[in-house]
């Protein structure tokens, strides 16, 4: 598949510059770079799913014509990129974002320049108000690792997903919700017991049903639930009655970057590999002693497969950019709780994931922080490369 990537900012030469940079590390084999868009065409785009919106609400006949982010796999557009409609509404490069996301056949979005203060976030918490899939600086727009597969070299954020494999993942959940029903539970669709939701923080069980009181709350909340409480409550209806496919692109991708800010990124509802190695070594393949053995946790999980009990597996893999486990259910596993008694932790080296990097390395070599889940799992390490910026800079002395 070839993903088509559009990139949008209302300077010309600055998208130009943007286009000629991503086309240094872009696969050509794997994403087609369209020459950047002129203003009046962005313009006509964004009045054009404006006028779909409108529709929607009204229960109009929506526009027949078409808009520059229809059929559009990777859509980066520039925070700054400004319109205002014909009722003087601005829209940022997030508005843009929030309208694509629903009123454009579009799939993965990422805005550029919204969160100037760091390229890395030391809170790892990402921006869940944003309806972009990912909030970047610009200055990190040619990044390899943002593009390619593994291996990586230099800086590469562990919470990055490959864009290809993004959009891949996006289009398979529309279709699971398309093709499925928006009224199934989300709580079934990924497979969250009540025992793994005990882990769960306030924000992430509040996120999905705000007005729940307990798990079986939870548990009965849908997809179509979700949108009617979102802030696309007023068009939530008329979209599903209408426009299904949009409905199901808002909630997946909502759904999706919930389940990675808010249930993995915390490492303690579901944990991911290098993060669970590293608590577990003895589940590290190879020798323990070489932390290439550690490292290749980080892109095959196949030696994992055969130790892991496959129920502690979470299953629904497109609605997860890496593999995971479900924590709860791992360390009550008998077999996992023995070897853990057994194992002798004096063995293991002072190796630990380098989350800015996505690797191992020793511990002496490491820059340690806390990140912003307030849990028992907010002990964390960089590498800290040069020329980058990393904030809020306080985490780094929470670290020490």
């Amino acid at each position: 598949m070839t993903c088509k990537v559009v990139i949008c900012d209302d300077e010309p030469d600055l998208s130009k510059d943007w286009v000629r940079r991503v086309r240094t590390v872009a696969p050509e084999e794997r994403y087609a770079i369209s020459e950047p868009p002129t203003n009046e065409a962005i313009r006509d785009s964004v009045r054009t799913m404006i006028k779909r919106r409108n529709a929607s609400r009204d229960g109009g006949a929506p526009p027949t014509e078409q808009c520059l982010f229809d059929g559009v796999d990777v859509l980066i557009v520039d925070y700054d990129l400004l319109h205002v409609d014909e009722d003087n509404a601005r829209y940022t490069g997030e508005g843009v974002a929030r309208l694509a996301r629903t009123f454009a056949d579009c799939h993965m979005i990422v805005v550029l320049n919204q969160f100037p203060e760091a390229q890395f976030d030391l809170s790892l918490r990402g921006h869940m108000a944003s309806h972009a899939d990912l909030n970047i600086d610009v200055t990190l727009i040619d990044n390899a690792g943002l593009w390619n597969p593994p291996p990586w070299e230099g800086f590469r954020p562990w919470s990055w997903e490959t864009l290809d494999a993004a959009v891949t993942r996006q289009k398979a959940r529309v279709a699971q919700l398309v093709e499925g029903d928006l009224q199934q539970s989300i709580i079934a669709t990924i497979g969250l017991t009540a025992d793994d939701a005990s882990r769960m923080s306030d924000g992430a069980f509040g996120f999905i049903a705000p007005n729940a009181a307990n798990f079986e709350d939870l548990a009965a909340q849908t997809f179509a639930g979700f949108l009617a409480t979102t802030t696309e409550g007023k068009t939530a209806h008329a979209l599903m009655e209408r426009d299904v496919r949009g409905a199901a692109r808002f909630a997946a991708a909502r759904i999706s970057k919930w389940l990675e800010r808010e249930l993995l990124g915390p490492q303690d509802v579901l944990v991911d590999l290098p993060h669970l190695v590293q608590r577990f070594p003895f589940l590290v393949p190879g020798d323990l002693s070489d932390p290439a053995s550690w490292s290749q946790v980080v892109h095959d999980d196949t030696p994992l497969r055969a130790v892991i009990p496959e129920g502690a597996w979470f299953a629904a893999d497109s609605w997860l950019s890496r593999p995971a486990v479900w924590w709860r259910r791992l360390e009550s596993d008998p077999n996992i709780r023995k070897r853990r008694t057994e194992f002798d932790y004096s063995k293991a080296p002072d190796l630990v994931f380098l989350e800015d990097v996505s690797t191992f390395c020793p511990l002496a070599d490491a820059t340690e922080f806390r990140a912003g889940f307030h849990n028992a799992y907010d002990r964390r390490f960089a590498k800290v490369v040069e020329g980058f910026q990393y904030a809020p800079q306080r985490r780094f002395a929470f670290g020490v």
